[in-house]
């Protein structure tokens, strides 16, 4: 069984996949392998630099994500042109960690954590999309705290994501984690139950 895990920003997918880890699953955190497919000496960062300018590199010649997000935000031929670079990359990988999952895990559970599941055409690479959403409110406070971020520039970055209610439409499970760390544990603990009887039927 083979799940993808999205959701909005500051929903706390990362809270969901770590418990889930807990509970027993196999978690592949794709902004953990698009770290990975830019480090220092890359051929993506080679040709990110060569895209955008030395500018995107920190002293000791990693990338500097944040430099980097503010020139893609505002402007999307940008955003095309780092994502013409990492996707097919990542994807690459992914596919990989999948096939090895998938000739040796027959009864397991794999949960992919990807932000842009629905976006990128992912969802149909999985058995199931499980969403994480969070009351909008909420949500802004999350950002906010986490991002240092003003009202203003925290609205910008949640409006400039697919909303809530249409990636619901492609959702099998929805997990509101809208409540405390235990609240969405608990919803968790009794949607993987169902899930593992699921698969021993």
């Amino acid at each position: 069984m083979i799940i993808g895990l999205t959701g909005n920003i500051a929903s706390g997918k990362s809270t969901v996949s770590h418990l889930l880890k807990e509970l027993g699953a196999k978690v592949i955190d794709t902004d953990r392998v698009a770290r990975e497919i830019v480090l220092p000496d890359t051929p993506a960062l080679k040709e990110i630099v060569f895209s955008f300018g030395a500018g995107v590199l920190n002293n000791d010649g990693t990338l500097n994500r944040a430099k980097l997000a503010t020139i893609v935000f505002d402007n999307p031929a940008a955003r095309r042109k780092l994502e013409a670079i990492t996707h097919p990359r990542i994807e690459e990988e992914i596919n990989q960690q999948i096939e090895f999952f998938s000739k040796d895990n027959h009864a397991s559970v794999l949960v992919l954590e990807v932000p842009l599941l629905i976006e990128v055409g992912w969802h149909k690479k999985v058995d199931q999309v499980w969403l994480v959403t969070v009351d909008e409110r909420v949500q802004l406070e999350r950002l906010m705290q986490r991002d240092k971020l003003s009202p203003e520039q925290a609205k910008k970055r949640i409006h400039s994501q697919m909303p809530q209610r249409e990636k619901m439409k492609y959702a099998n499970v929805i997990i509101d984690n809208s409540g405390t760390p235990e609240e969405v544990k608990q919803k968790l603990i009794v949607i993987w139950s169902n899930l593992i009887n699921y698969l021993h039927d």
